[in-house]
């Protein structure tokens, strides 16, 4: 699994559609790459929750981790339209088009179990977490150390090696 993460990002996409494959796969990925303390489910078997905010480009690709499960917890699929819903997500992808809902995940305080990612470069660098981004036809993974570090979170190290830092975005978000 870790070798497949280590892969990812040096993937060539070949195509939109193989672009979001990739990133639903690294979705799932951050799911044995991120400890989430306890109170960020509901109950003590609730679902793992990954979320899209605004436009999906993922489809069917990330539908299809619905039938997979994360420890002894089910994968729940969901596409809120509020931001307020975000702290009901273990994880929360925010689409194209939701500048404001990226820069509210960035820049509030609003969810702090839950790991925002988007695929806007400057997510990274403005405080949100993650971002996937697509540079000459590969993936590459993002992170912003200062705001993992004001989670709860636990982010493995090995995922960490995999990953360029981006610093900025102070903004006491995720």
């Amino acid at each position: 699994m870790l070798l497949a993460l280590v892969l990812a990002p040096a993937a060539h996409a070949s195509g939109a559609a193989d672009e979001y494959a990739l990133k639903a796969a690294f979705l799932f990925n951050f799911t044995r790459f991120v400890e989430w303390p306890p109170d960020a489910f509901p109950s003590g078997d609730g679902a793992f929750r990954i979320c899209v905010f605004g436009t999906d480009p993922f489809g069917a690709r990330l539908d299809a981790l619905g039938r997979r499960r994360v420890g002894t917890r089910a994968i729940e699929i969901a596409r809120p339209s509020a931001l307020a819903d975000l702290p009901r997500c273990q994880i929360a992808y925010l689409g194209v088009g939701t500048p404001a809902a990226i820069e509210a995940a960035a820049t509030a305080n609003a969810a702090p179990t839950t790991l925002t990612v988007a695929s806007d470069a400057a997510f990274a660098r403005e405080g949100g977490m993650v971002a996937l981004v697509t540079v000459s036809g590969r993936v590459r993974l993002h992170v912003n150390l200062a705001s993992i570090r004001r989670s709860p979170l636990r982010f493995s190290a090995k995922l960490l090696e995999v990953s360029e830092v981006r610093h900025g975005g102070s903004g006491g978000g995720r």
